[in-house]
């Protein structure tokens, strides 16, 4: 790429001299002049088809014999061509072959060189030095660039495997809390069906027997009815137990169970509570419930422990791709430990937030502040 981006300089190089030694030098010998500049020409051409660096390092020293003939033959603006083989080996990757090219160049063109004068010996050497110097420059940068590409596609390559895991690790959890959820309403299932349906049965028989025997013995018969009603009130704490336990997380977590705290809170401690929801709700991993619960009922806990509060106050905000939970109280300032987020509670809220994805904010300012930050995947949405 970068030999290409200087082509038409090293071109200039050769056909510049061709034009002012034919039509303003006027050249005598303009015919054998033109085919040893085609030739030469041709020799620069070829090398945009050699791509490994054993044939290039061969043509450029063909190159640098041949040009240098040129310029001890016709002299003048030829040194210009025999200058030009230094844009084809000092864009080769090995430096060592670079430079020990532009020694063996310094000494051919030097000695084809010796019969002109010493201003051109010099303008020539300083030129090429020049020209060397320069793609070495261009050399350097373009590796740089060439890293920083390499580097750039990596960081890309890497974040977007990041993210696709990360994505997959929250599908699998969202299957394996639906597995688990099956899992238990499985076996609810089945001990409603064992314990609850066998008693239901039992009451059944037992009541059908009782219609049989009271009017002919009513004793027995109230006794039976007595036992009917045992059953059947055994039963229904079996199922009201059993239906408690369908949604154990509706208890210990969720933004209904944060209202009912903050108003045993409020019940108390006589302080005031408020709990306000902006934007628009969606639903949550009951992970991510968990963790807002816990982080919730530790910032009160602290607030209240620390602080001695008025107003305690819990704010959600939902985005398009995350939910914020702020916790904030008008109380004292919490001591500095608190503040630079290094107590015990306030590292465990931390840790809850880091595990999900999401992050803790802390804010000094008045109110104090902490909000948890937690990220909406598509999966819920």
């Amino acid at each position: 790429m970068l030999r290409r981006k200087l082509s038409p300089m090293m071109y200039g190089m050769i056909l510049i001299p061709y034009f002012a030694h034919i039509f303003v030098l006027k050249m005598s010998t303009s015919g054998i002049y033109l085919l040893h500049t085609l030739t030469y020409f041709s020799l620069i051409v070829l090398a945009r088809f050699l791509k490994k660096n054993p044939p290039l390092i061969m043509l450029s020293i063909v190159q640098i014999l041949y040009s240098a003939w040129i310029c001890q033959t016709y002299s003048g603006l030829t040194n210009l061509a025999a200058v030009s083989p230094v844009f084809i080996y000092f864009l080769l990757p090995n430096t060592y072959s670079r430079f020990s090219i532009l020694a063996f160049h310094l000494i051919v063109i030097n000695f084809s060189l010796l019969h002109q004068d010493l201003t051109w010996i010099v303008v020539t050497n300083l030129l090429l030095l020049f020209i060397s110097y320069f793609l070495h420059l261009l050399q350097q940068f373009a590796s740089k660039q060439e890293h920083e590409q390499y580097l750039f596609d990596d960081i890309r390559k890497k974040n977007y495997e990041l993210s696709e895991t990360r994505n997959r690790l929250l599908l699998f959890t969202k299957q394996i809390e639906g597995a688990a959820q099956a899992e238990e309403r499985s076996r609810i299932s089945q001990q409603l069906h064992d314990d609850v349906g066998h008693r239901l049965i039992r009451s059944k028989m037992m009541m059908e027997a009782a219609l049989q025997i009271f009017p002919n013995d009513q004793q027995r018969g109230m006794t039976m009815l007595q036992q009917i009603r045992d059953q059947l009130s055994a039963g229904l704490d079996e199922m009201r137990a059993t239906v408690k336990r369908l949604k154990p997380a509706s208890n210990d977590s969720g933004i209904q169970s944060l209202g009912q705290m903050l108003e045993e809170v409020g019940r108390e401690t006589g302080i005031r509570t408020e709990l306000t929801i902006e934007g628009n709700p969606c639903s949550l991993y009951p992970s991510q419930e968990m963790i807002l619960y816990k982080n919730a009922r530790e910032a009160v806990t602290n607030a209240l422990k620390h602080g001695s509060p008025q107003t305690v106050t819990i704010t959600f905000t939902y985005t398009g791709h995350e939910i914020k939970m702020s916790v904030s109280n008008d109380g004292d300032t919490p001591d500095h430990n608190i503040k630079q987020g290094s107590g015990q509670g306030i590292t465990g809220m931390k840790e809850r937030c880091s595990f999900a994805g999401g992050r803790l904010e802390i804010n000094t300012a008045f109110p104090f502040t902490v909000t948890t930050v937690l990220p909406i995947t598509k999966h819920q949405e």
